[in-house]
C-alpha cells in the first residue's frame, strides 16, 4: 500500500486482516514473518516489516498473552527488533536501546521527520513529551460506562465537568479550573483542525460537533504547546482523533439504548465503512444518530453526525487527507430547577421554553510532503458554515431567567463563516529540528437576538450586530538535541495579529460601530530530559491569551485580551512494566480575566488570578489481566486583585480522585470507575449559603462510581459480537451545580442512574 510505502520506500508491506480480532496470543517455534502473520490475524491489525528482517530472525515464543502490546514487546524481547503501532498499522523498525528509544520522541523518527509538535497520538510518544499530557485511547473508550464525551474525561487529572444535558449535545469542560461554561476555554481540535465555530471571536462550544462513537483516541494537552496552537489555549489542548481509515474494507454497527431510572431512553446509532480501495486511495464514512431524552425531563435530543474522509498518496513522498462533515442538533434544554422543585424531583424542568438547534458544514484538506527524510511541509485548509440558535424563557419586569415567571421568550440566533489556512515547515539539521508555521483565520458573525412577548404575540429585534475577524499568527520553534538526544530543549515564539470589526445593523449612529486591534508575542520553552530508562523529566513555560468573544461586545465591564502564563514542571517514572506514575506541578499567572455574571448579565475583569496546583496518576498492572489506575488532582486557585482578593474563583473543586479498575478472563472484561470533586463556589464572591432562587451558594461535593461488564459473542463461524450492560452512577448520587447560560437561576441536577447496553458487529 502507496500510504505505508511513504514511511521507507524499502519497506516491504504485507496485509492479513481477520473479520474479527482475538486478544489471546500464544506463538512458538515460528519465523518473524509467521509470527506477524499470525499476531495481524488475531489483532485485525496490518503490519509493514523490511524483507531483509524476515531472513534469519527467530521470535521468543509466548503463551496465553493478552495483551496485544504485551505481546509483541515478549516476541521481540532480546532480537533487536522493536514493534510499533502507527495509525492502526504495526511497524517493525531496529530497536535502539531503550534509552535511547523512549528519548526519541518520534517513533517513526528513523525513517521520517514529522512536524506536528504532538506527534503521534500514542503511549509511547506521551512518554517523552515534554509537558502534562494524558491520551484516552479506543480500549479505554470501548471499556468504560461513559454515556459521553464528558464521561470519558471525568477521569483525567485536571478537567472537571459539569453535565448540564446527559446527551453530550452541550458539554461544559474546564482545564485547571477554568471556567467550563460552554467550554469556552477550551482549545478543541478534531484531527488537528480547530473545533469552535469560530476560534478566535466566539470559542464557546455552543455548538459541540463532536460525538463519541466517531472517536478513536482523546488526546488531552494540559501544558507545553501553547506556541504551535493558539489561541485559547490557556487550560491545554485537547485533539479529538476520529477513527482511522481501515487498511482493508470494514465495517461497523453499533447500537446502544440508556435507559434512565425513570424510564427516559436514549439511543445511539453508528455506522462505519470504509478502506483502501487500491495503493493510492483510502475511503470512509461514518455516521451516528443520538435520539431520545436523558435523565432530565424536556430533554428530547436528536443528533445527526456525518463524516466522509479520503487519504490520497499521488507519490512515495506525498499525501492528501480530506474530511467533509454535516453535524445537525436539536435539542429541549431542562435548565435549572428552584431549590423546592429540586428537593422534589431532581429530574423534572421548570424551563419549558428552553432549547437548543445548531447545523454545521464543515470541511479540510491537507497536504503533506517530505521531499526528503530531513524535510517535511505541511499545508491544513480548512472551511466551515455553522449555525446555532438558543431559545428561551424571560421576564421583562426584573426576574429575568428565573424559572416559572416567564412572560416572553428570547432566541439568540448566530450564523457564523470561518475559512483558515495554516501552511508548516520543518527539518532537521546537525541536533536541530525547526519549524516555521503560519495561520490566517477569516470570521463572519451574524449576531441576532429578538424577543417575543406572550401578551400580544410582537416579535421585537433586540440585536444585530455583524462582526468580522481577521487573525495572522506566525511561530518558529527548534528542537535542540543533547547528550544523543537525552536532552531536548525547544525554545519557541508564536505572534497573534487579531483584527475585529463590529458593526451595529440596529443604530445609525457611526460611533457605536467599534474596531480593535490586538498584538501579542507568545514566547515557550519546553525542555525534556531522559535521565535514565526509567525516569522522564520535563518543564516548559508558555505565555497564551484569549482573545474578546462576540458576546462581551457592547456589555458592560473592563474587557481586553485576557493573557496568561503557565509554568510546569513534571516526572515520569516507569521502572517496569507493572507499574508507572507521572506527576505535574503547575502555575497559571492570569492577568484579565474575564468573568460572566449572570445576574447583571455583564462581563466583570477579575484581575490577576492565580491556578495551581498538582496532578498525579499511579499505574499498576499486577497481572496481564488487572489493572489499576489512582489519580489525584490538588488545584488552588485565588483571585488576587479586586473587591474579591483572596478568594476562590468559582467552579473550582480543589480536590479531584479518580479510582479505575480492570479485569479481563478471556472474551469478558470488567470495569469500574469512580470519580470524586470536592464542594464549589458558584460566584466569585465565594458565596456559601444558598440564595432562596439557588442562583448563588456553594454547589456540594460529589462521587459517582460507573461499572461495566463486555463480552464477546459468536454470531458465526467466522464473526463475533461485542456485547455490553453498563451502569452510570451506579449508587444514584445525587449532586448538582448552578445554573448556566440560559439558564443560570437554579440548581442544575447531576444525572442520575441509567443502564447503558450496547451491541457491535464488526465486518
Amino acid at each position: 500500500m502507496k500510504k505505508k510505502m511513504l514511511a521507507a520506500s524499502s519497506l516491504a508491506l504485507v496485509l492479513s486482516v481477520n473479520l474479527f480480532a482475538d486478544e489471546s496470543y500464544t506463538i512458538q517455534n515460528k519465523t518473524l514473518k509467521e509470527a506477524l502473520e499470525i499476531i495481524s490475524k488475531k489483532s485485525n491489525l496490518s503490519y509493514i516489516a523490511n524483507d531483509e528482517l524476515f531472513e534469519s530472525q527467530k521470535i521468543n515464543n509466548i503463551q496465553n498473552i493478552n495483551s496485544l502490546d504485551k505481546a509483541l514487546e515478549l516476541l521481540f524481547k532480546n532480537t533487536g527488533l522493536k514493534a510499533v503501532i502507527k495509525n492502526d498499522v504495526i511497524v517493525i523498525i531496529k530497536a535502539k536501546s531503550q534509552k535511547q528509544a523512549t528519548s526519541d520522541s518520534n517513533n517513526l523518527g528513523e525513517v521520517e521527520i514529522q512536524g506536528d509538535w504532538l506527534g503521534e497520538t500514542s503511549a509511547e510518544n506521551v512518554k517523552v513529551y515534554s509537558g502534562a499530557r494524558t491520551v484516552i485511547d479506543s480500549e479505554y473508550l470501548q471499556n468504560i460506562a461513559a454515556k459521553n464525551i464528558e464521561d470519558a474525561l471525568r477521569t483525567v487529572p485536571g478537567v472537571q465537568i459539569q453535565d448540564e444535558t446527559g446527551t453530550g449535545v452541550l458539554p461544559n469542560i474546564s482545564l485547571r479550573g477554568l471556567k467550563p461554561g460552554r467550554s469556552a476555554h477550551l482549545n478543541a481540535l478534531v484531527n488537528g483542525v480547530p473545533a469552535a465555530i469560530a476560534p478566535y471571536s466566539h470559542s464557546s462550544f455552543s455548538l459541540f460537533p463532536i460525538t463519541m462513537e466517531t472517536l478513536e483516541t482523546i488526546d488531552v494537552v494540559r501544558g507545553g504547546a501553547a506556541v504551535h496552537y493558539g489561541p485559547n489555549n490557556v487550560g491545554g489542548v485537547v485533539n479529538f482523533i476520529t477513527k482511522p481509515i481501515g487498511t482493508e474494507h470494514t465495517s461497523t454497527l453499533k447500537g446502544t439504548v440508556h435507559v434512565a431510572e425513570n424510564g427516559n431512553i436514549l439511543t445511539d446509532t453508528y455506522l462505519r465503512t470504509g478502506g483502501f480501495v487500491n495503493d493510492k486511495l483510502g475511503l470512509q464514512f461514518q455516521y451516528n444518530g443520538i435520539k431520545g431524552e436523558s435523565f432530565r425531563d424536556h430533554s428530547n435530543t436528536d443528533v445527526k453526525n456525518l463524516i466522509v474522509d479520503t487519504e490520497y498518496y499521488p507519490s512515495d513522498d506525498s499525501e492528501i487527507k480530506a474530511n467533509l462533515q454535516y453535524y445537525k442538533a436539536d435539542a429541549d434544554l431542562p435548565g435549572a430547577l428552584l431549590p423546592e422543585a429540586y428537593e422534589k424531583d431532581r429530574s423534572s424542568s421548570q424551563r419549558p421554553y428552553d432549547k437548543f438547534e445548531g447545523e454545521t458544514k464543515r470541511g479540510s484538506v491537507t497536504y503533506k510532503l517530505n521531499p526528503s527524510d530531513s524535510t517535511e511541509f505541511h499545508w491544513m485548509n480548512f472551511a466551515q458554515e455553522s449555525k446555532r440558535k438558543f431559545d428561551w424563557g424571560w421576564n421583562t419586569t426584573g426576574s429575568g431567567f428565573t424559572p416559572t415567571t416567564e412572560n416572553s421568550t428570547r432566541s439568540a440566533d448566530r450564523k457564523i463563516t470561518v475559512l483558515g489556512t495554516e501552511p508548516r515547515w520543518t527539518f532537521e539539521k546537525g541536533n536541530h529540528k525547526v519549524t516555521f508555521g503560519a495561520r490566517y483565520i477569516k470570521e463572519d458573525v451574524d449576531y441576532l437576538l429578538n424577543q417575543t412577548k406572550f401578551s400580544d404575540g410582537i416579535t421585537a429585534d433586540l440585536r444585530d450586530w455583524k462582526i468580522k475577524t481577521n487573525a495572522l499568527a506566525g511561530y518558529v520553534s527548534d528542537t535542540i538535541s543533547f547528550m544523543d538526544g537525552d536532552l531536548k530543549v525547544t525554545p519557541g515564539l508564536r505572534y497573534e495579529n487579531v483584527e475585529t470589526d463590529f458593526g451595529d445593523n440596529k443604530s445609525s449612529n457611526p460611533s457605536d460601530d467599534k474596531k480593535k486591534s490586538m498584538n501579542s508575542f507568545l514566547p515557550g520553552l519546553s525542555i525534556g530530559y531522559q535521565a535514565s530508562n526509567e525516569v522522564f523529566l520535563f518543564t516548559n513555560a508558555q505565555r497564551s491569551l484569549r482573545a474578546p468573544q462576540v458576546a462581551q461586545v457592547r456589555k458592560e465591564g473592563d474587557l481586553a485580551v485576557e493573557l496568561a502564563w503557565n509554568y510546569e514542571a513534571g516526572i515520569r517514572f516507569e521502572p517496569n512494566d507493572n507499574f508507572s506514575v507521572n506527576s505535574t506541578v503547575y502555575r497559571i499567572d492570569y492577568k484579565d480575566q474575564i468573568e460572566y455574571v449572570s445576574s447583571t448579565q455583564s462581563f466583570n475583569n477579575l484581575g490577576r488570578t492565580r491556578h495551581q496546583g498538582i496532578e498525579t496518576q499511579f499505574i499498576l498492572k499486577p497481572s496481564d489481566r488487572t489493572l489499576f489506575t489512582l489519580g489525584y488532582t490538588f488545584l488552588d486557585t485565588e483571585q488576587l486583585t479586586g473587591t474579591n482578593k483572596g478568594k476562590d474563583l468559582p467552579w473550582v473543586a480543589s480536590h479531584q480522585l479518580s479510582l479505575s479498575s480492570d479485569y479481563k478472563i478471556g472474551d469478558n472484561k470488567f470495569n469500574l470507575t469512580g470519580i470524586y470533586l470536592s464542594k464549589t463556589f458558584s460566584d466569585s464572591a465565594n458565596t456559601i449559603e444558598e440564595s432562596s432562587n439557588g442562583q448563588v451558594g456553594e454547589n456540594p461535593a460529589y462521587m459517582v462510581w460507573n461499572a461495566k461488564y463486555s463480552t464477546k459473542v459468536p454470531v458465526s463461524n467466522n464473526l463475533k459480537a461485542n456485547l455490553s450492560l453498563g451502569i452510570n452512577n451506579l449508587f444514584d448520587e445525587d449532586y448538582y451545580f448552578r445554573g448556566v447560560d440560559v439558564s443560570p437561576v437554579g440548581r442544575v441536577s447531576g444525572q442520575g442512574r441509567s443502564f447503558i447496553i450496547s451491541g457491535q458487529i464488526d465486518f
